[in-house]
């Protein structure tokens, strides 16, 4: 067998990283480094688990140790190593997605290597249109006849149910919003389903998981609670959705499928997210109704090269830039990465300091003030280290082997404690 990314170019150990970190203040750690505040990101986990139980759905993050969902077609070059993968945890813990015939031939490996079959799911398009098969396109019935054959299912795979993703809920700007998408989710499954059983009503032997989700989405669910508390402040539900959603809960029974949400970056959020304004805030300490900056788990510790006060704006020289912070946009703003007030002298106005990673290339960043931002912009100096906001966490985090985790519950003092360090799992 082929050797792996990993073993090639392996990861430090967890024990050694805790040796070299644990105890310190983040001020004196080497910079750009990913900082991860244990606190926010057990609220935001937490908040996401009541809301499925309240609901009355399970729950799948997108990436889980013991239970692994390849998120795209899988190629057929990762099978053989996600076989390998599946004999390191146990049975049943390893599925794809397919969405087209041409794939099922090569997922009899799996079996071949482990001795026991493949979990699959029908990766369904509900607009998206990165992933994903329609049933009323060309192979879907080709692709269900292949998974589901009249004498028993295939030998080497075990059919699980339908999943989609809603990647375009980014593009939404309130809880309503992306509830609307949740819904037409939910829908789109649901008549999937009954196409299925319609096509071929005596292969489909137990229910079906009807997975939907993304983090706008699946976040979305968390304002149920506050619309039946009655919390006309700031409404995040439009008058029917919730009736719809329970109408669509108690259809998915009758049928004898189940409902199931995932999410991916729920635990820490990012700007990104926060642009989406789709769930209500976890934190106590925040003034707004939805999330805000306060939510944001993860920021990227950096220092401060040089400053600018002569140019015709105040700008720095911020000595992180693309391979720290990623490059993608986020559609509330024209920057790459929100200052926090963290080791500001500014006044704080909702977790920021008015500064902004305004224009980024490969090795740095220049700092200047957020547009249309109170005057009271933080007063920076050479060496400083800061902490930034991602516009999109998945992205900045993947450009570093292991997050150092700070804790924002511990006392004051120790707040800026490293309390362990979490060790990434990577690799193609």
């Amino acid at each position: 067998m082929a050797a792996s990314h990993q073993s090639l170019c392996p990861t430090p150990p967890a024990a050694a990283l805790k040796e070299a970190y644990v105890g310190k203040n983040i001020q004196d750690v080497a910079t750009p480094a990913a900082i991860i505040d244990r606190a926010i990101v057990k609220r935001n986990c937490s908040q996401m688990l009541r809301s499925c139980e309240a609901l009355g759905c399970s729950f799948r993050p997108h990436v889980k140790t013991h239970k692994v969902l390849y998120g795209i077609p899988a190629p057929p070059s990762t099978i053989r190593r996600l076989a390998q993968l599946s004999k390191r945890l146990q049975p049943g813990s390893v599925a794809v997605l397919v969405d087209h015939p041409d794939q099922l031939r090569h997922l009899e490996v799996f079996k071949e290597i482990t001795g026991y079959r493949l979990l699959l799911y029908i990766k369904i398009d509900t607009g998206y249109h990165r992933a994903g098969i329609t049933h009323g396109s060309l192979h879907f019935s080709e692709l269900v006849s292949r998974i589901l054959p009249e004498e028993e299912e295939l030998p080497y795979t075990e059919f699980c149910g339908l999943y989609s993703h809603a990647g375009h809920s980014y593009g939404r700007s309130s809880a309503i919003q992306a509830m609307d998408l949740l819904l037409e989710e939910i829908r789109n499954l649901q008549l999937t389903s009954a196409h299925i059983r319609k096509l071929y009503p005596t292969r489909v032997h137990r229910s079906m998981i009807l997975s939907v989700g993304a983090t706008p989405t699946a976040t979305s669910i968390q304002n149920i609670s506050q619309h039946y508390a009655n919390d006309s402040s700031q409404p995040t539900l439009k008058p029917g959705q919730a009736d719809t959603l329970d109408r669509y809960m108690r259809d998915i029974k009758a049928n004898n499928d189940r409902l199931e949400v995932h999410a991916g970056v729920y635990p820490f959020l990012d700007l990104q997210q926060l642009a989406t304004q789709a769930g209500p805030s976890a934190s106590t300490l925040s003034t707004r109704s939805t999330i805000s900056c306060r939510d944001i788990a993860m920021t990227i510790l950096a220092e401060v090269a040089s400053l600018y006060d002569a140019r015709d704006k105040r700008e720095a020289l911020l000595a992180a830039g693309s391979l720290a912070l990623g490059r993608e946009p986020c559609k509330m703003y024209q920057g790459w990465g929100i200052v926090s007030d963290w080791n500001t002298t500014s006044q704080p106005t909702g977790r920021d300091s008015c500064w902004q990673v305004g224009r980024i290339s490969q090795e740095h960043g220049i700092l200047d003030q957020i547009p249309n931002s109170p005057d009271n912009l933080a007063e920076l100096s050479v060496g400083q280290k800061l902490r930034i906001f991602p516009n999109h966490a998945c992205i900045a985090g993947a450009h570093f082997g292991w997050y150092l985790v700070v804790d924002s519950d511990l006392p004051e003092a120790r707040r800026d404690e490293i309390v362990d360090v979490w060790v990434r799992c990577w690799g193609w």
